[in-house]
């Protein structure tokens, strides 16, 4: 991925929290938006050039907005995890 499309991805507007469909990629980074949480996930090197630098610039970005959307919001202790989560047994559909 080249420099600009790294950072130009990042600074399109990507509200923290807003809806499950905004996601962006820095490097092999990914940041995927959800309503209940932000997830950052993969790998980014930042090396020390002008890449390194619009990288770095376009995750401290992204970084700042959810920081700010985090601390503009009355936020519960803990948040809690969707309960419908637990493992269960199904029959194997390649079994007959």
């Amino acid at each position: 991925m080249s420099a600009s499309s790294a950072s130009s991805s990042a600074n399109a507007a990507f509200a923290p929290f807003a809806n499950d469909a905004d996601a962006l990629t820095l490097g092999e980074l990914n940041v995927e938006n959800h309503s209940d949480h932000v997830a950052i996930f993969g790998n980014l090197e930042i090396r020390r050039d002008v890449q390194g630098l619009r990288q770095a610039q376009a995750l401290k970005t992204v970084l700042d907005a959810v920081v700010a959307a985090l601390a503009s919001a009355d936020l519960p202790t803990q948040a809690q995890t969707p309960g419908d989560t637990t493992a269960r047994q199904v029959k194997n559909p390649f079994e007959s």
